[in-house]
C-alpha cells in the first residue's frame, strides 16, 4: 500500500532547501491557500505543503482545479527569490521545466506549454500557478503550486472532466501502471531545488534556452487575453517570460497573460 505523508516525501527527498519543512493535510481548500496561512504564522523559504485532496484548488485566471483524493501530486513550495516583482513570471517557467524533468525521470516524454503547462502526447498531465506578494518592485515571496495528475485512471478524467477530457492525461496513462505519489513528489522537489539555484546563480537566460527547447514554440496558435482573440506562430519568449506571437500580417504581439491554444498545422 502507498504511503503517502510528509515522513514519506522529506525523507525521499535529496534537497538542502525545499522540503526542509513539509507539512501534509490528507484535504484541504487548496496549498496554495494553506501555505499562505503558514507563511503569516513564519514559514520560512522551502517550507512545502502537500494533501492528498483538495476541495477549492485553483488554476490560472481563477479556474477551478479539481481532484479526487488518493491519486494526484498538490504541492505547493515557498520561496523568496532577489529578483525584481518583472521577473516572476520566471519562477512559472521553473516550475513547469521541473515537473517535466521528474516526469521524464520516469521514462515519459514531456512538454512545456506556454505559460504553466506540462504536456504528455500533446496532453495536460500538470499545471503551475505562482502567487506572488511584492514590495516597492520587488519579490517579497511566491508561492508556488504544482498540480500533477499521477495516478487519476482514463475513466475518471472522462468522468470529471467531461468535453474538455480528451485534452488531459495523467503519468498513470503513460506508463500503463501506478506511480508512487511521495518518490514522485521527491523527483519534483530536486528538480525544482536545482533549477531553481541555477535560476539564480545563473539568471535567465539559461532557463529561457531549455525551455524554449523542450516547448511548443513554433507553433501556430490562438491567443485569448482579455477582450483580445488573435491567430499566428508561437515565435519566442522575452525576457521576462512573455510569450511573443507574430501574427498574419507580419506585426507581433507581446501576450503577458492568457489562453494559448495550439492549432492543427
Amino acid at each position: 500500500m502507498e504511503q503517502f505523508n510528509a515522513d514519506t516525501v522529506r525523507r525521499s527527498a535529496h534537497t538542502r532547501l525545499l522540503g526542509h519543512t513539509v507539512h501534509y493535510w490528507t484535504e484541504v481548500d487548496s496549498t496554495n491557500a494553506v501555505l499562505a496561512r503558514l507563511r503569516k504564522e513564519g514559514a520560512s523559504e522551502g517550507t512545502v505543503v502537500i494533501a492528498d485532496a483538495q476541495t477549492a484548488g485553483r488554476g490560472r485566471l481563477g479556474k477551478p482545479w479539481f481532484s479526487p483524493p488518493g491519486v494526484n501530486l498538490h504541492l505547493s513550495v515557498l520561496l523568496t527569490p532577489p529578483i525584481q516583482l518583472s521577473q516572476a513570471r520566471l519562477l512559472t517557467l521553473i516550475g513547469s521545466l521541473a515537473i517535466a524533468d521528474a516526469i521524464e525521470s520516469t521514462g515519459v516524454k514531456a512538454q512545456v506549454k506556454w505559460p504553466n503547462d506540462v504536456l504528455v502526447a500533446d496532453k495536460k498531465v500538470a499545471g503551475v500557478l505562482a502567487e506572488v506578494q511584492a514590495q516597492n518592485g520587488q519579490v517579497a515571496e511566491i508561492i508556488l503550486g504544482l498540480g500533477v495528475n499521477v495516478n487519476i485512471d482514463r475513466p475518471t478524467i472522462d468522468r470529471l472532466f467531461g468535453d474538455v477530457a480528451s485534452g488531459a492525461t495523467s503519468l498513470r496513462e503513460a506508463l500503463g501502471h501506478e506511480v508512487d505519489r511521495a518518490a514522485f513528489a521527491a523527483r519534483v522537489l530536486e528538480a525544482l531545488e536545482h533549477r531553481y539555484f541555477a535560476f539564480l546563480a545563473a539568471g535567465s537566460q539559461p532557463l529561457l534556452t531549455e525551455w524554449r527547447r523542450r516547448s511548443f514554440l513554433g507553433r501556430r496558435v490562438r491567443v485569448q487575453e482579455e477582450d483580445m482573440t488573435v491567430e499566428g506562430i508561437a515565435l519566442d519568449l522575452d525576457e521576462e517570460g512573455c510569450l511573443v506571437v507574430i501574427l498574419d500580417d507580419g506585426s507581433s504581439v507581446r501576450v503577458r497573460e492568457g489562453e494559448v491554444v495550439p492549432l492543427s498545422s
